[in-house]
């Protein structure tokens, strides 16, 4: 028996119980007899009532048929019976747990939201050519899983985790491995990290590849970094306000440090403001700084740049060798503005090295700065994070894979790096043109061509030397 034919019964049932008790009480007060349109407005409002309470009971039990065979059941007032099936059905779901996709994944929570879990994870499917260098081992071609990362995340209240692994490079690392403590500072907003986390440095430096609009983060955010890299374990205290952040960590080295001598120390900082924060124009303004004291002997002090991209190893502007550093200070600057589809960003950094050599002490700098912007052609816009001051994930409102079209990004890059003060330190600097095709929230598709130049005074392609690099990405992000 459908819904249609039950409501008509059930409604005159209600309603040949009210007539009767009304004939019972007429025996003995003898009030006035309904009229028909009186009976028929009675009718239509015991027929409202249970439908009420019909589409309560079945949004609760999932829309199955259990409510039209509990409004069947003959008798003159089923409605009371009803109300309490449902409420103590609605009482007990709103104490069940939770699911939600809205990350591309599963995140399961308490009812209360206090405790909550959630894998998470990435894949970067790579492809590179290189060609026009006059080093003929750099004209190269091939593709790589450039990272696969598998992890999940939870929070318990105030108190929140991450562990993750990489496999890139050939090589397993572990990743962010933290938790936080949520509480407050001067009566704002604040956060503690304990344990192994992303820098908190620069625009590019401070976000994660799976939302900047390149595949690899501008020189600034690769190279201005401390000996430890762009990890470290230790204590990140960061503080919120409206528009702006702040944040202080000292760190060691990262978790990877196989433990046989004294890690390095650093001390950070990072500030951001949002001096224009509106749905049509955001302005974003920041700085950085750290100092690091090196543990004696610790390689990786100097890294070379990648200018073409992460597959060719051969394409880099090397710092040369230093040794003996003992401490660095480095701070850069950060600007960036967001109109409408439209957005740029400009980032500067610098860093100085002291230590003892053969030839005696030194004081050296080594700079680098980037500048970039980009157009969403239809689909989406910018993502940034006005909390923290990075890039966020974009929102595509047309998916292809609901049969849309997807969003289309333009976007374009000039980066220069100068180790020329060091000893035998190089110069060079690039110019990427691309487009980004995101097909949904969770995925897209990267081109680009990469105009490079370098000059080089150590390691492979010494002088001048110049090319072309085409290079593609699948990415996969849950």
């Amino acid at each position: 028996m459908n819904t249609h034919t039950v409501l008509p019964r059930a409604a005159l049932s209600v309603a040949l119980g009210l007539l009767l008790a009304s004939g019972h009480a007429g025996a003995q007060s003898a009030p006035a007899p309904l009229s028909q349109a009186e009976l028929s407005a009675l009718v239509q409002q015991q027929a409202l009532q249970i439908r009420q309470l019909e589409a309560r009971l079945r949004a609760v039990e999932g829309g199955q048929g259990g409510a039209a065979a509990a409004v069947a059941t003959p008798g003159p007032a089923p409605a009371p019976a009803l109300e309490t099936r449902v409420a103590a059905l609605e009482s007990s779901q709103s104490k069940a747990p939770k699911v939600s996709w809205a990350k591309g994944a599963p995140e399961f929570s308490s009812a209360d939201g206090k405790v909550a879990f959630r894998p998470r994870g990435r894949l970067f499917v790579d492809g590179s050519s290189t060609d026009g260098s006059s080093v003929a081992d750099r004209n190269i071609s091939g593709t790589e899983i450039r990272s696969v990362r598998l992890g999940a995340e939870g929070r318990y209240g105030i108190l929140g985790w991450a562990v993750e692994g990489d496999f890139a490079d050939n090589a397993v690392a572990w990743k962010s491995v933290y938790a936080t403590v949520d509480h407050t500072l001067l009566g704002l907003p604040a956060d503690l990290t304990v344990g192994n986390r992303l820098n908190d440095r620069g625009i590019d430096g401070s976000s994660s590849t799976s939302n900047t609009p390149f595949p690899d983060r501008n020189v600034v955010g690769t190279l201005m970094l401390p000996q430890r890299g762009l990890f470290g374990v230790g204590l990140t205290e960061r503080v919120y306000g409206k528009g702006w952040h702040a944040s202080l960590s000292v760190a060691g080295n990262d978790l990877n440090n196989a433990g046989n001598d004294n890690d390095s120390q650093t001390w950070a900082t990072r500030v951001h403001w949002n001096p224009v924060a509106s749905k049509a124009a955001t302005v974003h303004l920041g700085a950085w700084a750290f100092h690091e004291e090196i543990a004696a002997g610790a390689s990786g002090v100097l890294r070379s740049s990648a200018i073409a991209g992460h597959f060719n190893d051969l394409v880099k502007i090397a710092p040369g060798t230093l040794v003996g550093a003992e401490r660095s200070t480095a701070y850069g600057l950060e600007a960036a503005g967001f109109f409408g589809p439209a957005w740029a960003t400009g980032e500067w950094g610098t860093r100085n090295l002291r230590g003892v050599d053969a030839s005696g002490r030194y004081d050296l700098d080594h700079e680098a700065w980037a500048v970039s912007a980009g157009w969403f052609l239809a689909g989406a816009l910018p993502a940034y994070s006005g909390k923290a001051g990075t890039w966020g994930k974009v929102k595509v409102a047309d998916p292809v894979t609901d049969g849309g079209a997807g969003a289309w990004e333009l976007k374009a890059r000039y980066e220069d790096v100068d180790y020329a003060e060091l000893p035998t330190g190089g110069t060079g600097h690039a110019w990427t043109l691309g487009t980004n095709w995101y097909l949904n929230d969770y995925s897209r598709v990267m081109f680009e061509a990469i105009r490079w130049q370098t000059y080089n005074r150590s390691g492979s392609g010494q002088g001048r030397d110049e090319g072309t690099t085409f290079n593609t990405r699948l990415q996969v992000v849950f």
